[in-house]
């Protein structure tokens, strides 16, 4: 059974808006009305409200599109969904209390659209894989292994803490990229307002005195009238650039090319190739801990990995154990640079504990790339400062030199 969002008006003339279980939207309108609601805007939930026929044609064909779902909330909507299974509440009704008690419209929407399939008879996974919302394929498998086994709390919440841990991987690169970012944004957008309207409003004086500058305050000087006649078009250059380039890397093969070049960035390339090895040994792990088959697991947990030349690594990896290759020398014929990953492999496999030497290889590169980038963070922001410092320092200097100079001849 489909879920709706609803916006309606009450008696009073209130707008209220929620979500609401029906067979189709029809159906819908008439259990509103029947809640003595005037029905303002109505859609299939994770597709836009519809206005108009031709709106609504256009409605549903963006809406074939899955909505894209929030870690965060995955991750706290399964760990719930974990917590009231374990306590013996049937899936159903365990849904229902989490959409009575979400936190957001959008964990209420998504909740709303799980349970209307359930409803219908479907399984948990089913309903995952039918939903209006991008749900990883490694959350639909695994959990449709724990429906299988009947230890789907388990599963359950193991999935919600590999959502987790890749999510906070990501942050933790991100958060190493974006403050340097910010800090250079800043400092550039501060000195072009010097340039554009400070410098040029007090260099008009030492003009008009016509007397020999100082050789910085001549730079300054000139820096000012570069920005002031092609800022504007600078600006747009490195726009359009920006732009030509999103569309450049719109090609798979072009964003491969691009992915490998990151890679071998000193720094940044180590952290991505952390982070991404990280991200595939966890699901790995995690998949296998919970009945999946290994070449399912694999197929899948290469999903996993966002770089796409890694990603076609592991692909490669996958097609080596399909012909019969163990995992270790599968790694280690098509993976440089992961010496640890495929001794811990080769061990797990001779000891049949390969579930479990993944998941500590994966909380090794977390730490590792957690550690690298702290260490990076408390480099940086010093030496950030003094440049930004230093930039602004020979701003002011190039022009307090001129007017100390005035006042000596006074």
């Amino acid at each position: 059974m489909p879920a709706f969002d609803y916006a309606a008006y009450d008696r009073a003339g209130k707008l209220q808006s929620g979500v609401i279980a029906a067979d189709s939207e029809r159906h819908a309108r008439r259990l509103l009305k029947e809640q003595k609601l005037l029905p303002s805007t109505l859609s299939e939930v994770g597709r836009q409200p519809s206005t108009s026929e031709a709106g609504e044609r256009w409605q549903w064909l963006v809406g074939r599109r899955k909505a894209r779902v929030n870690n965060f909330d995955l991750a706290l909507l399964l760990q719930q969904q974990a917590i009231l299974i374990q306590s013996g509440l049937p899936l159903e009704d365990a849904l229902k209390m989490t959409i009575e008690q979400a936190e957001t419209d959008s964990q209420r929407r998504m909740v709303q659209s799980w349970r209307s399939e359930i409803v219908e008879g479907r399984s948990f996974s089913e309903a995952l894989k039918r939903s209006p919302y991008q749900i990883p394929e490694s959350i639909v498998a695994g959990i449709g292994v724990g429906e299988e086994s009947g230890h789907l709390h388990e599963v359950l919440r193991r999935l919600a803490e590999d959502i987790e841990n890749s999510a906070e991987n990501r942050k933790t690169v991100s958060r190493a990229l974006i403050y340097p970012a910010t800090l250079l944004a800043t400092s550039l957008i501060v000195v072009s307002i010097m340039m554009v309207w400070v410098v040029p409003k007090i260099t008009a004086i030492f003009i008009s005195s016509k007397r020999e500058l100082p050789f910085m305050t001549r730079v300054v000087m000139g820096l000012s009238d570069f920005v002031q006649d092609y800022g504007i078009y600078l600006l747009a250059f490195v726009v359009l650039s920006f732009l030509a380039f999103k569309q450049w890397l719109r090609d798979a093969d072009r964003r491969r090319r691009w992915h490998q070049i990151l890679l071998a960035t000193p720094g940044v390339g180590r952290w991505m190739h952390m982070a991404n090895i990280a991200d595939w040994s966890r699901s790995l792990g995690v998949l296998l801990s919970n009945g999946v088959p290994a070449l399912a697991a694999l197929k899948i947990s290469s999903g996993v990995v966002e770089n796409l030349y890694l990603r076609a690594k592991m692909e490669a990896v996958t097609e080596a154990m399909r012909r019969g290759s163990s995992l270790q020398k599968a790694l280690s014929d098509n993976l440089s640079g992961s010496g640890f990953l495929v001794h811990m492999v080769g061990s797990g496999e001779a000891s049949s504990e390969l579930d479990k030497m993944l998941l500590r290889v994966s909380e090794y590169y977390s730490v590792r790339l957690k550690n690298a980038v702290d260490v990076f963070m408390k480099l940086i922001n010093p030496i950030l400062i003094v440049f930004m410092g230093m930039v602004i320092l020979s701003v002011v200097a190039a022009v307090m030199l001129p007017i100390m100079d005035m006042n000596n001849m006074i």
